[in-house]
């Protein structure tokens, strides 16, 4: 990836032309001018720091003074609880499946799932979903992933006659590469990748939909580029609680009780799907183009 990233950094630089813009009218060109054409290089670099940190500063108070700005940065904020369910697959995933399920199970196989499902989800749920608004269809994909979490906090015996069943059996030997009887426990890893999957084919695009669509005109690059909040809150949210979770109800050793832990990480995750149904009167801002 990084080495992509390089090799196309000559392009970025040398075939994109300086000044154009891409507006709502079409492509504007307007040239650069340097800013200190005779300044020494080093004291040229001092003043444009200083312009860009008093220009962002200013376009922060300018998105401060709009009702529009709070409204979405709650949003956002509610959006890093469903993150959790996804970001906890690098944090309490691997270590709760090698406990669990014993060292070189296959863990990893059904997670990959995630990423074929979103290649074959996202432009069906666009298509089925293109007359609802972003608010909407974020608010029911937050409600499909949190309920994926509810499923493996459920009793193992529940899927037990489902992991002796024949189709079962054949995917377990088949794709995962397992021998013997299936551990419920792949049974409910499925489910909760299906369920993740589907849920982020419906909310995860349409996050930046809506970010957008509620910007004022020409401020769209901003309230766009703080769709990526919820990311960082939810590194910080899992990062202080998958160890704590951890060590509390699934150690290394010792009596363990993973479905409590996997109940926990359902209910903070919650917390996204009821505050945006409870908060949509004063949080939701009318979106461009949608009537509803």
């Amino acid at each position: 990836s990084l080495g992509l990233e390089l090799c196309l950094l000559p392009i970025a630089y040398f075939g994109i032309r300086n000044g154009a813009e891409a507006t709502d009218e079409g492509v504007r060109i307007a040239p650069e001018q340097p800013k200190y054409p005779h300044e020494k290089i080093w004291n040229a670099l001092r003043l444009t720091a200083r312009d860009t940190l008093y220009e962002t500063g200013r376009l922060y108070a300018k998105l401060a003074g709009q009702r529009g700005f709070y409204g979405l940065v709650v949003f956002l904020m509610l959006i890093a609880f469903v993150k959790l369910i996804f970001m906890q697959m690098d944090y309490v995933y691997p270590k709760f499946g090698i406990r669990e399920l014993g060292a070189g199970a296959p863990i990893l196989r059904l997670p990959e799932m995630n990423s074929y499902l979103i290649i074959v989800l996202v432009p069906l749920v666009g298509l089925l979903t293109r007359k609802m608004t972003a608010y909407t269809t974020v608010t029911v994909g937050c409600v499909i992933s949190a309920a994926s979490g509810f499923v493996m906090a459920l009793p193992l015996s529940w899927f037990g006659p489902l992991a002796g069943s024949a189709l079962v059996r054949w995917i377990g030997y088949r794709y995962l590469g397992l021998s013997g009887e299936v551990h419920p426990y792949y049974v409910m890893i499925g489910l909760y990748v299906v369920l993740l999957s589907l849920g982020e084919a419906f909310y995860s695009p349409r996050v930046y939909e809506y970010a957008a669509s509620i910007a004022p005109k020409g401020q769209e690059a901003s309230y766009g580029a703080l769709s990526y909040v919820p990311f960082f809150l939810a590194k910080l949210l899992v990062g202080t609680v998958s160890g704590s979770l951890l060590a509390s109800y699934c150690p290394e050793s010792g009596p363990r009780d993973p479905q409590t832990m996997w109940l926990i990480i359902a209910l903070i995750t919650t917390v996204c799907p009821v505050g945006l149904i409870a908060l949509r009167r004063w949080i939701r801002v009318r979106e461009a183009g949608r009537e509803e």
